[in-house]
């Protein structure tokens, strides 16, 4: 099926690393226009001349560091400049230290929420008028099923949920001028190619945040058996900014995890 994404301008947050280079590779083979917005520069030069193989006719790098607000509203402004315009928006950067909750330093809670709730609001709230401008255009917002309560996750979680009460709230608020906006929840997650993994990104810590035990707690409560592959949730995003294959979609939340937890 074409999802006639040839041409598209996308914006990608996030898009250097992991989860946010295989969403950079998928619109890539759909021909899109793509700007990845990035604190890690050379990481996303790196993605971009690969997304460009893939068949991106354009690839624009702007680093930035998306926890800090007027950072975050910058960089999208710039993103929607080079591309001359924005179809779609995917706001993809997150970042976590899994711990329980009295282990977690106070002091890096806001950090957590401003990386993984503000940056998305910041990015909407830049992108919107653009949209709203052409009558058209979908977000689609990285969340977590940790959002849905896990341990070692409290204040990740708390962030995740508030982005999708956030991207429901403006799928409601902007329907009416033509903009949808979904989410795509992934389950764990494991970066499988050491080239996906930047400086900065929180895999270079794998076994701190996951360890083989801990893995192979989630694969045995999950339906399929089976990790998510970042492939799956670029995937998923891939539709839900396709405006034929989910036209009338909006305010929705895809869970990619294999059925961890049944949710």
């Amino acid at each position: 099926m074409d999802l006639e994404l040839k041409g598209a301008k996308v914006i990608v947050t996030g898009g250097a690393s992991h989860i946010g280079q295989a969403i950079v590779f998928a619109f890539a083979h759909e021909g899109a226009l793509i700007a990845i917005i990035d604190k890690d520069g050379s990481q996303a030069e790196r993605t971009a001349k690969a997304a460009r193989e893939r068949g991106a006719p354009a690839v624009f790098v702007v680093e930035a560091d998306l926890s800090d607000r007027v950072q975050g509203e910058s960089a999208c402004a710039k993103a929607i400049a080079e591309l001359g315009g924005t179809d779609v928006l995917v706001t993809n950067v997150g970042s976590n230290r899994p711990d329980f909750f009295l282990e977690l330093d106070p002091d890096g809670w806001q950090r957590t929420i401003d990386v993984n709730l503000t940056s998305v609001m910041a990015c909407v709230r830049a992108v919107l008028p653009e949209m709203i401008k052409t009558r058209r255009g979908a977000i689609v917002s990285i969340t977590s099923i940790a959002a849905f309560g896990e341990p070692r996750q409290s204040v990740y979680a708390a962030a995740k949920a508030g982005v999708i009460g956030f991207i429901k709230t403006i799928a409601r608020e902007y329907g009416g001028r033509g903009i949808r906006a979904n989410l795509v929840a992934p389950g764990l997650t494991l970066p499988e190619d050491p080239e996906a993994v930047g400086r900065h990104s929180l895999w270079n810590e794998r076994d701190e945040i996951m360890n083989p035990a801990q893995t192979d707690y989630v694969v045995k409560n999950t339906a399929l058996r089976r990790l998510s592959k970042a492939e799956d949730i670029a995937n998923a995003v891939v539709f839900l900014a396709s405006e034929r294959a989910a036209r009338q979609v909006t305010g929705e939340l895809i869970a990619v995890s294999g059925g961890f937890g049944s949710r």
